[in-house]
């Protein structure tokens, strides 16, 4: 289990993650919706669009909670990673 005392740490390292998995997300989600568009199917690039946008303030939010407990979420990652990783 992780101490109480780098879970701070963990909780800023998570954001880190967060912003650079946003950033690259973003960037793809653009691409397609471009290269949807120029083939001609509209409606799938709105789609696209629409979604990376939802995708977006929800990541925002996401990392305003991880700020708030930095300490919280550390704990609750790392209870999560236990039972992915936990073989009974």
């Amino acid at each position: 289990m992780i101490p109480f005392v780098a879970a701070g740490r963990v909780g800023v390292s998570m954001l880190r993650y967060l912003y650079k998995g946003k950033k690259k997300l973003g960037k793809f989600a653009k691409k397609s919706a471009e290269y949807t568009a120029k083939k001609g199917h509209t409606k799938i690039s709105q789609a696209i669009t629409g979604t990376s946008q939802k995708g977006h303030i929800y990541s925002k939010k996401f990392g305003k909670t991880i700020k708030k407990y930095p300490k919280t979420s550390a704990a609750v990652t790392g209870a999560v990673a236990w039972d992915i990783l936990d073989n009974d």
